[in-house]
Formats: structure tokens, C-alpha cells, sequence
């Protein structure tokens, strides 16, 4: 008998007991001698036809069977399996079953085996190695069947390929999330570590820079003192220009210099903070008919030396206190002024106005008798940029003053804008009233 035959005999057998089992007590009614012979060959076939019926069905249901002796060679496979696999069944009866799967699986498969004698059923997920098969992974699940002379093993093979794979792309991006997660610290930390040399070279330079020209300006103002009581020279320096002496003008030249360039460095490390670690504003209540009062004649005061304008205000009435930083809202109109008188003809009019327009205060800074072309006016906050014109007096400064105006407006919450129509040059800022419109720069 072939092993094939002793398989279906196997089950043959096993369907008989389930049969005589399942039969119902109405068919213990002893039938009529007529029928008798009938009922017999019935009988007899109905198991048959059920044993090879239940054997095609076991052929072709959608997993890799396989029956095993206590050694591990294939005594029997489903045909679907053997297709499965790339073989024909007769191409896998009495070989070992260790041959379908990966060498390195194959004593890990041989331990589970042995111990179907201690415990069962044991799974397991293990890699298949069938050059014909599409099949590369699979879930074994083991077990020895009951009520055999010797021990024979039933192994169930599932198809998980898909899902393997899927776990190895998991376990790629896993990997490579993780590469990354190690790269953006390494980043960091880098960065953190730029941060701290650029803000000790911002230190170091913000002193070598601002010691000398602070000793520079000190220097000219005891000059000034010494001349002045030697033969009246602040009397000299106020004169019209065409009227000065040459050392009133040297000086002057001097002192307006040295003020230029002390701006210019502030600027350049002011702008330089509010983009890369900009401090909390320091917020206190401005009453602000006395304050741009106050500013306007700091400035007049400071400038009334060589500025050929004259600062007005037009202040409202009765409007409410402003909740700000004021050390930074000065800095703003002191630019705004020295922006204006800087590119203002001698003798124009410069207008600093304050109203109240919804929940915001509205600050102007007005100049009369210049105009800035359309095609400048999107370009004017930009770091480093002048406006072009053939008075090279008005040509000098970095192009920084106007950016640090709004880097500073925004720092408040505010916003400001540059209007020229008509002759004259309009900047509008908006600040909100109140500590909520105040906030942090991130």
C-alpha cells in the first residue's frame, strides 16, 4: 500500500469511528426484507464516498498541511500546500521537512519538534527557503495527533510573508527614525554650542567695539568743556556754518562721527538680538501726551547743534495710558525722527502726532518737502537697504535703522507701515492698548 493510500486509510478510519458515533438512534429500526440488501450496499459505500470526499476537500483547503514521523520526514502534504510550495507532493514524501526552510532555522524547527513531547501545540514563525514558492515566511503551529501506534506530528503552515515584510519595512523606518532622531540631537547640540561662541563673540565685540568709541565720546565732550573756557566755543559751534571757525567745524565733524558710528554698532547689535535671542520687554504704563512731549525735546535738545529742523507735535486729548516697554518705544521714535531729519531739505517740517484710532494708539512721524518713489516703498525695512539718490549726503548710514524700527514695533505688538504721497513721507505705527497686545518674541 502507498504512503498516500495509508493516509487516506488513516482518515478512512478515523471517518468510520466519527460515523458510527454520529449514527442517529432512528436508524436502529430493523428495515423490510426488501430493502435489506439495499440499505446494506448504502451502507457500505456512504463511508467511502465520504472518505474521498473528505480527502479532496483536505487536499485543496488554503493552508500547507503536512503529516510528519517522530524524525521529521513528510509522510504525507495537501496538495495546496505542495503547490504552495513549489513541489510536487511526490517530490517532498520521505524527504526531511527540515530541507523547506532557512538553514538557520533549521534547528530552532528541530527543537519544537522535540518538544511536542512535552507541551502542545507549539507555534512559531519561521523562514521558509523554496526557490519555486512566493512563499518566504511562515507560522508553524505543531502538534501530535492522538490515538496513533506511533507518535506522528501534524504541522500547520500559514502564509506571512506580507505581514514579515511589512514588520521589516517597519523595522527599517524604525532604524532610520532612529538615525535621524541621533542626527537632529548631534544638530542641536551643535547649534546650541554655535549659539553660545556667536553670543561670546557677540560680547567680545560688543565691548571692543563700544569702549573706544565711549572713550572717544568722552573725550570730545571734555574737549569741548576745556574750549569753552578757554575762549567761549560753544558759542562758536552754534553759529551758522558758513560763520564757524575751522576748529568749530573739525569738531563738529568729530562729534557727529563718533555719535554716527556709536548708533550704527547699536544697531547692528540690537538687530542682531532681536533675531537671534530677544529678551522679555520690560512693560510699564506711558501717559502718552507727556511722553511724546518729553522725546520730542530730548531729541530738539540733543540735536539743536547741527539739525536745521525744527520738531513739532500734534498730540489728542484724554487718551488712555499705553501699557509698553518705554525704553524701546523711544529708541523707535528717536530713529524715526533721525531718519526724518536725515533726508528732510533744511527748513521742512517734521510733525511727531499721537490719536487714538479703535483699541490702538496711532503714533506719525511726518516730513514734508521729500517723497519716496512707489517702487522703494516694499524695500524699506529691509536690512542693509538705502534708498537711492544723488545727494550723497544722504547716502550714508548701514541701512539698518528702519530694520531695527520694526524688528522692535513687532517685539511690542505693533505694527508700522510708509506712506510718501503729496510731498510727504508718512510712518504710522499701531500699537495695541493694554498688556495683551504685548508679547514675546519666539
Amino acid at each position: 500500500m502507498s504512503l498516500d493510500q495509508q493516509q487516506c486509510a488513516w482518515h478512512h478510519t478515523c471517518q468510520q469511528e466519527d460515523i458510527v458515533q454520529a449514527i442517529p438512534p432512528c436508524l436502529e429500526l430493523v428495515p423490510s426484507a426488501a430493502n435489506s440488501e439495499l440499505c446494506t450496499a448504502k451502507t457500505v459505500r456512504h463511508p467511502q464516498e465520504e472518505v474521498l470526499r473528505f480527502c479532496r476537500m483536505y487536499d485543496n483547503i488554503p493552508s500547507i498541511y503536512f503529516n510528519l514521523n517522530a524524525t521529521g520526514t513528510i509522510l504525507f502534504v495537501n496538495q495546496f500546500g505542495a503547490d504552495c510550495l513549489g513541489y510536487l507532493r511526490e517530490e517532498l514524501i520521505q524527504k526531511p521537512i527540515f530541507n523547506l526552510f532557512a538553514l538557520s532555522e533549521r534547528q530552532r524547527l528541530s527543537d519544537i519538534l522535540l518538544g511536542l513531547l512535552r507541551e502542545t501545540p507549539i507555534t512559531g514563525e519561521f523562514r521558509l527557503d523554496c526557490p519555486a514558492s512566493q512563499i518566504s515566511w511562515v507560522k508553524v503551529v505543531a502538534r501530535i495527533l492522538p490515538g496513533e501506534e506511533q507518535p506522528v506530528i501534524m504541522i500547520i503552515c500559514e502564509d506571512i510573508t506580507k505581514y514579515k515584510h511589512a514588520e521589516t519595512d517597519y523595522k527599517a523606518v524604525e532604524a532610520a527614525f532612529q538615525q535621524s532622531q541621533k542626527v537632529m540631537t548631534a544638530q542641536l547640540e551643535k547649534i546650541e554650542s554655535l549659539n553660545s561662541l556667536q553670543e561670546d563673540f557677540l560680547g567680545t565685540v560688543s565691548y571692543e567695539l563700544r569702549t573706544p568709541l565711549t572713550n572717544m565720546k568722552m573725550a570730545i565732550q571734555m574737549l569741548l568743556v576745556a574750549m569753552n573756557q578757554a575762549q567761549n566755543f560753544g558759542g562758536e559751534i552754534v553759529k551758522p556754518h558758513i560763520e564757524q571757525s575751522k576748529a568749530a567745524r573739525y569738531f563738529l565733524i568729530l562729534s557727529n562721527e563718533c555719535d554716527r558710528q556709536i548708533n550704527q554698532i547699536n544697531n547692528f547689535l540690537d538687530l542682531y538680538r532681536l533675531e537671534t535671542n530677544p529678551k522679555p520687554v520690560v512693560l510699564e504704563k506711558i501717559h502718552v501726551q507727556e511722553w511724546v512731549v518729553q522725546v520730542v525735546q530730548l531729541f530738539n535738545t540733543g540735536h539743536r547743534n547741527f539739525s536745521v529742523h525744527q520738531v513739532h507735535t500734534d498730540v489728542a486729548a484724554n487718551l488712555p495710558a499705553l501699557v509698553c516697554d518705554p525704553f524701546s518705544l523711544k529708541r523707535i521714535l528717536i530713529e524715526l525722527l533721525t531718519n526724518a531729519c536725515k533726508f528732510s531739505p533744511p527748513g521742512e517740517n517734521i510733525t511727531v502726532t499721537a490719536q487714538l484710532q479703535c483699541d490702538c494708539i496711532k503714533l506719525q512721524v511726518i516730513n514734508s518737502g521729500v517723497e519716496i518713489p512707489a517702487s522703494e516703498l516694499p524695500r524699506i525695512f529691509d536690512k542693509f537697504y538705502r534708498i537711492p539718490s544723488n545727494d550723497p549726503r544722504k547716502q550714508g548710514g548701514t541701512g539698518l535703522g528702519l530694520a531695527l524700527v520694526q524688528k522692535l514695533i513687532k517685539h511690542l505688538g505693533g505694527t508700522i507701515k510708509a506712506e510718501s504721497k503729496l510731498d510727504c513721507t508718512y510712518f504710522t505705527i499701531l500699537l495695541p492698548l493694554g498688556r495683551g497686545g504685548v508679547r514675546n518674541w519666539e
